[in-house]
């Protein structure tokens, strides 16, 4: 995670600012991963002590959460409270320990409710000289318009596909097989974590057969099919898990199978190739636009993908 991290824009931005001494007094680093929100506030708040001789040890101390100039809020597991603001109103009025700066991380800030937020804007407004602040949130739109105002912020997108598979690779090495792990990278929507609970409890499998089932259904047997697949929890994943299979599916139909991502699926992607006509294959990444678009504006999923199918189908029949 580490590497991937280091890659982004955002990573980037900070460590620039740290080279030249210039850090702002308050950031919010946002990542939709939830898993990894802890891990990635490590890997930033790093950066705020990267010009110390001591750096090694510093970033060991760190990744323990035990560096005395660096502290983190909540607890694991925790919601941010306004007891936390207060202790970390107490820490402000304390010099730092070993260098010229503290930094105190609170993950995840999303979390916060309006009092403990509020509770912390006044130390934001007039933050101490040598204090700096790491706010990190799963999602921005939680976080107060006048915290927004007081932070410099740090934005993760979604990663590629590629940059996922990479990841998983380097963390699970050999205990999964590449085929296993192009699956998850590409139903995660570009969150690591998603894939790695996806790849570590099974559930892919499930969402992969759901996906062709869809994907290969006729016309009669599209409302039964609906009916099984849209009660899937992993509503987004399933959409971007078809998005790929289509996208296949047309890479076979027009013989360029080498840059298939789905290699161990050939037998249902040749299938699918042959079912469906080159229009309806690109017309379904227009129609699965739509369908992401809808889910997102927390539209009823099952009519959705039926809405979707049927007019894969449709256009399939044009031709």
């Amino acid at each position: 995670m580490q590497q991937l991290l280091e890659n982004t824009a955002a990573y980037k931005l900070l460590k620039a600012e740290g080279e030249k001494q210039r850090f702002c007094h308050a950031y919010l680093l946002t990542l939709s991963d939830g898993r990894n929100l802890r891990a990635a506030a490590k890997a930033f708040a790093k950066v705020f002590f990267m010009q110390s001789p001591a750096f090694s040890r510093i970033a060991d101390l760190i990744d323990k959460e035990s560096f005395s100039d660096c502290l983190f809020y909540p607890e694991t597991d925790k919601k941010f409270a306004v007891e936390d603001a207060e202790r970390v109103g107490e820490e402000c009025a304390l010099q730092p320990v070993e260098g010229a700066r503290k930094l105190i991380v609170i993950a995840d800030f999303a979390q916060a409710n309006a009092a403990s937020q509020n509770k912390l804007l006044k130390l934001l407004e007039q933050p101490p000289e040598s204090v700096a602040f790491l706010l990190c949130a799963t999602s921005v739109y939680p976080v107060l318009q006048t915290v927004l105002s007081r932070v410099e912020r740090l934005e993760i997108p979604p990663f590629a596909t590629e940059e996922v598979a990479a990841c998983l690779s380097r963390v699970y090495g050999t205990k999964y097989t590449q085929d296993d792990i192009a699956v998850c990278a590409a139903a995660c929507d570009g969150v690591v974590g998603v894939a790695q609970s996806m790849l570590e409890g099974g559930g892919y499998k499930t969402l992969l057969a759901d996906a062709f089932s869809l994907a290969l259904c006729t016309a009669d047997k599209l409302p039964s099919v609906v009916k099984r697949v849209g009660e899937t929890k992993q509503k987004t994943q399933l959409l971007s898990l078809l998005r790929i299979l289509y996208r296949d599916a047309l890479l076979v139909k027009t013989g360029q199978r080498k840059h298939v991502l789905l290699q161990s699926e050939k037998e249902n992607l040749e299938m699918l190739a042959q079912k469906r006509s080159v229009a309806a294959l690109l017309y379904a990444q227009e129609k699965l636009t739509d369908a992401e678009r809808e889910v997102a504006f927390n539209a009823v999923f099952p009519q959705c993908i039926e809405t979707f199918a049927a007019a894969v189908l449709a256009r399939n029949e044009k031709l």
